[in-house]
């Protein structure tokens, strides 16, 4: 991460948020769903003016990581993120949703936002990047380069 200078500013400002689908259907079971939301978080990020560091998924829920958002409110954020991937995901993959969305909307009305400073941002990435593999039982993801006594730090903050 970065820190950002402004004509009146200087400073880092990262957020680590989570959406969940209506009714926490598993629609990301789905690797086409998975790979389309994650085109959308992208687009989005880059359509705001953001820096987007990690988007991944469990089952039923969307992790996003990204930096430089301070022009923006959270709230503003999450309508954003969520309005555009529920269009993108009708629009490019409406079959492979349908089963899944028995009303307009995609996601619940709730999200979960924290925002991180640069001490814990690479720990923040690591855990969305890595450690969602507990939803994916059988895939392997490779060592955190840190070395072993920061994986048992990252193992003792999230696990």
């Amino acid at each position: 991460m970065q820190r950002i200078s402004s004509s009146h500013s200087f400073g880092e400002s990262n957020l680590h948020m989570q959406f969940t689908p209506k009714k926490r259907r598993r629609v990301f079971l789905d690797p086409v769903v998975r790979d389309e939301c994650r085109k959308c978080f992208l687009q989005t990020s880059r359509e705001l003016g953001i820096v987007l560091h990690a988007a991944e998924f469990g089952p039923d829920h969307a992790h996003i990581f990204f930096s430089n958002w301070r022009r923006y409110p959270i709230s503003e954020l999450a309508q954003r993120f969520k309005g555009a991937s529920s269009r993108w995901l009708r629009q490019r993959v409406p079959e492979r949703i349908s089963k899944h969305t028995k009303t307009k909307a995609f996601w619940s009305g709730g999200y979960f936002y924290e925002t991180v400073g640069s001490v814990t941002a690479k720990a923040r990435e690591f855990y969305i990047r890595r450690c969602q593999a507990k939803h994916w039982i059988g895939i392997e993801y490779p060592e955190d380069p840190r070395g072993k006594d920061d994986q048992t730090q990252l193992a003792n903050w999230f696990g």
